[in-house]
């Protein structure tokens, strides 16, 4: 249990934490306080060197280090002892004190301190916003500097060149007046110009313009007949190419009304074809037995390639011309250029024909090459008759129709071509022209 003293110069209850000191007047302090600056400072600062408590002269020579004290009551050792808990809350509440007073200077250091950043924020912002001002206005200024330097450049050189044209504008009037004046004109300004040296420099001056002009002069006009040479050439061989170009129009248009006819006579044949096609095919309905099995090859979907009938497709990929359609082409008709008619193509039944070679080329190479129309050695009601033009056969009910023998297509006769007319050419008469060798003399 500590004892119940304390020190003079901390104030604090003796314990048996810190060490006690004595001075021989038999005063105790805390050895810690006893040679901590402030005894220290204590001893300097005093005149003499007197005890804190009791002011007798004391040496430091004499200070006690430690004092030991036999304390009873060692029971109670384990608890903690008033005194030094007061001791902690004094010191905690003199560190709490100083804590609070250090915040409160801080803080009144800190509101300081946001008072002058903030001036001088809105002192730096004026700054800035006045350092903008001034460089627009520098920049301004300059732009208007150097505007104007161009302005002062520009006069100086329009000046300059005032003061050459003049100089060029009298000299040209001097010139004008001496190449399109009158004799009397020109005999006052010489007289005028005087004796002196520029005047002869002024009289050389006009001599070598009045030499460059006539050389001047004589130039263009050599270059005008040259001009006018190649004129004539060009012209001549203009009418020459329009010559030619006509007789070939001519032609191409004759050509052309030629070539109209033979596609009308085509698509004239191409009906005729159809027709008769539509009439072979109903023909080659009769129920015999020839006739059933040419008509299913000819109506099985798809038919054959080599059994549809022949016409103009359009190609799938290409920008080709259908020629099947036709067009009404109305075309002048001139008896004086009207080219020879030719007799357009025409599809007939040819007489009886006893050949075999003939009944061979009526069918197509798929149907002559099939077991229906194959030739047999002993003959059979399924072969096809030989004999072409109108026929009797089998109807397959017991009777005779009638049917159409195709013609072979060997016989049928291909279009004729148009013969061209030649057209001769005449001679160019080119007349010949007046030349312009004596246009000057």
């Amino acid at each position: 249990m500590p004892i119940r003293a304390y020190c003079t110069i901390c104030a604090d209850y003796f314990d048996e934490v810190r060490d006690v000191a004595a001075i021989y007047c038999g005063h105790t302090f805390h050895y810690e306080c006893t040679f901590s600056c402030a005894l220290l400072q204590w001893f300097q600062t005093a005149p003499t060197k007197t005890c804190p408590q009791c002011r007798k002269q004391v040496s430091t020579r004499h200070i006690i280090n430690k004092l030991f004290f036999d304390i009873g009551g060692g029971g109670e050792e384990g608890s903690p002892d008033p005194e030094s808990l007061q001791n902690e809350v004094d010191r905690m509440k003199a560190l709490l004190s100083s804590k609070d007073r250090d915040w409160r200077e801080k803080l009144k250091a800190m509101d300081g301190l946001k008072d002058t950043v903030n001036k001088q924020r809105r002192d730096l912002d004026a700054m800035r916003k006045e350092v903008m001002d001034k460089e627009m206005v520098c920049v301004a200024l300059k732009k208007q500097m150097v505007y104007l330097e161009t302005q002062q450049n520009e006069i100086q050189a329009a000046k300059e060149e005032v003061r050459r044209l003049r100089g060029k504008m009298k000299t040209f009037e001097s010139l004008d007046v001496l190449l399109q004046g009158q004799r009397s004109e020109v005999e006052s300004m010489i007289t005028d110009m005087g004796v002196s040296q520029a005047a002869v420099e002024q009289l050389s001056i006009y001599c070598i313009s009045l030499k460059k002009e006539y050389d001047n002069l004589k130039g263009s006009l050599k270059s005008s007949n040259d001009m006018c040479e190649k004129l004539k050439r060009e012209v001549l061989s203009s009418n020459s190419k329009l010559q030619k170009a006509s007789l070939e129009a001519l032609q191409l248009k004759e050509e052309l009304k030629s070539l109209q006819k033979d596609l009308a006579g085509a698509d004239k044949e191409i009906s005729s074809l159809k027709k008769k096609v539509e009439f072979l095919q109903k023909t080659l309905s009769t129920p015999t037995r020839a006739n059933e099995a040419l008509s299913r090859l000819v109506f099985e979907s798809p038919a054959p390639l080599e059994l549809k009938p022949p016409r103009l497709h359009q190609p799938v990929h290409g920008d080709d011309i259908d020629l099947n359609m036709t067009y009404d082409i109305a075309t002048p008709d001139d008896a004086s250029k009207r080219p020879a008619q030719v007799p357009s193509k025409k599809m007939r039944l040819d007489d009886f024909l006893p050949s075999a070679q003939n009944e061979d080329s009526t069918f197509d190479p798929f149907l002559r090459n099939s077991l229906l129309f194959r030739k047999k050695t002993f003959g059979s009601m399924l072969d096809p008759q030989k004999k072409a033009g109108l026929q009797t056969g089998y109807d397959g009910l017991g009777g005779r129709t009638k049917f159409i023998q195709p013609s072979p297509l060997s016989k049928i006769r291909p279009l004729l071509k148009a013969k061209r007319k030649k057209v001769t050419r005449p001679p160019s008469k080119i007349p010949t022209c007046l030349t312009l060798d004596s246009f000057l003399e």
